[in-house]
């Protein structure tokens, strides 16, 4: 029992396990940011094909007999 008391009392740790914590948390945070930032440039690329390709269609569509 005393010595379950004396880890519970015990905060030699907890400044560890926070920082950890902390960082994990940091990392998670960093990497939603970067996936928007990600996912964000991926989409206007994928936009701007897009309008190139429909407009190549529509030159097409009036040039063609």
């Amino acid at each position: 029992m005393e010595r379950i008391k004396k880890f519970l009392l015990d905060e030699a740790g907890t400044a560890e396990a926070t920082s950890t914590v902390i960082m994990i948390a940091a990392v998670g945070i960093l990497l939603a940011a970067g996936l928007i930032t990600w996912y964000t440039g991926l989409n206007t690329a994928f936009q701007t094909g897009s309008t190139k390709v429909q407009g190549l269609t529509n030159n097409m569509k009036a040039t063609m007999p």
